[in-house]
């Protein structure tokens, strides 16, 4: 039986990758060579490529929003210093700026893919986050949506690098400022998933990397943080169905920053032989993700030996969180019965940044599952008591 659905499987893969090799359009413009075209002298991160576009793609926010633009900025590597090309959306409320500007909130979109039509710009749902950032425009700020480096610019999208996802969240603030001028240099951070994981980071650099703007706080919904347990799951073979869909991509983005990293290390089986599935990030690549999953046993992600896992290990580390001291508060939300990010690594995380004199506000839920999470008012009226200069809960004390 296992045998005749995995011949079904391959024969979809190769069906999806013939299909999907170009079934996104780009912005119309690219630039040369891995990391982008030779970069302008005196060209500074968050400085704006070419022109901004303003676009009606984004349909369902054209009621709320008085602008929607797609553009490209320039973040800085933090290993080599060059300045990489990186896409986004932007959205401006409708009616008048308070006094003061418009306040940013830069979001953090959720995992799509690694592939480089995975950028979330690109389409008109901005792959699930579209009602999040309608929320927030009705809320009153302008809402900034990198799509992250290597997803829709040239190179590899070294997914979960927390470095590069901070900088290129900071940057694309920089960025959307310099087009929408009646914003304040006052910002938000607001991610989910992967992108809790880049606006926690991008906090704990703001004092150093942020010059020229206030980061007021930071939001992560369901995040990334502490994620090296997953290689003794896969160790013991407990892994759930919702984390060996992640392994693809999770190994996908460790070999960009280690190239030494073997996936045959540490995949097998069907997951090895339709890998490439998991790296996109459209509707069939979803149902046949489900079905690989279906199918996937311990052996086939289990590492193959202990050196292995312990290498698996110090990787994952370099991709944790918390690394540094917090420069503004944080709220952080996750779900009691998470299968993605299991509640137990991220309780050991918030602990550990507690360590670190951070401020945060935790929110547990229950009954619901990995992402974006209801949570009721409480983000509201945490950024608002922010806002407003009130005493904020710090559960870490």
């Amino acid at each position: 039986m296992r045998s005749g659905i995995i011949s079904t499987v391959l024969f979809l893969t190769t069906l999806l990758v013939a299909l999907t090799g170009t079934s996104c359009a780009t912005d119309g413009s690219s630039e040369s060579g891995p990391s982008g075209s030779t970069v302008p002298e005196g060209a500074s991160p968050g400085d704006v490529i070419g022109t901004a576009s303003d676009t009606s793609e984004y349909r369902s926010l054209a009621k709320i929003a008085e602008r929607a633009l797609r553009f490209r900025y320039r973040s800085e590597h933090p290993v080599t210093g060059e300045l990489v090309p990186v896409s986004a959306a932007a959205f401006v409320p409708r009616g008048t700026a308070p006094a003061g500007g418009w306040p940013v909130i830069a979001l953090g979109h959720p995992t799509t893919g690694v592939a480089n039509n995975c950028a979330p710009s690109f389409y008109g749902n901005l792959l699930g986050t579209v009602d999040l950032v309608a929320t927030l425009l009705e809320q009153g700020f302008v809402v900034v949506q990198t799509d992250y480096q290597g997803l829709g610019t040239p190179g590899d999208h070294a997914y979960l690098e927390p470095t590069v996802a901070a900088r290129n969240i900071i940057d694309s603030v920089r960025a959307v400022r310099s087009i929408v001028h009646d914003t304040t240099d006052d910002w938000w951070g607001f991610g989910v998933s992967q992108g809790a994981h880049a606006v926690f980071r991008a906090n704990e650099i703001a004092d150093s990397y942020g010059d020229g703007l206030n980061l007021m706080g930071t939001v992560s919904m369901s995040p990334a943080l502490d994620i090296r347990p997953l290689a003794d799951s896969m160790a013991a073979g407990t892994l759930t169905p919702d984390q060996i869909a992640f392994l693809p991509v999770i190994l996908t983005g460790l070999k960009t920053v280690h190239p030494e990293l073997n996936i045959d290390d540490y995949l097998r089986g069907p997951i090895r032989d339709t890998f490439r599935v998991f790296l996109e990030c459209n509707d069939a690549a979803r149902v046949q993700k489900q079905d690989i999953v279906e199918i996937t046993e311990p052996p086939d992600y289990r590492p193959i030996d202990a050196a292995a896992t312990e290498r698996l290990r110090g990787w994952l580390g370099e991709a944790s969180l918390p690394q540094g001291r917090a420069s503004a508060p944080m709220l952080i939300s996750y779900s009691s019965e998470d299968k993605v990010i299991r509640p137990s690594w991220t309780a050991g995380a918030i602990e550990q940044a507690c360590a670190r004199g951070d401020v945060i506000n935790t929110v547990i839920v229950r009954g619901q599952s990995h992402g974006i999470l209801d949570v009721g008012s409480k983000t509201a009226d945490w950024v608002k008591a922010v806002s407003n200069g009130d005493p904020v809960r710090n559960d870490c004390r």
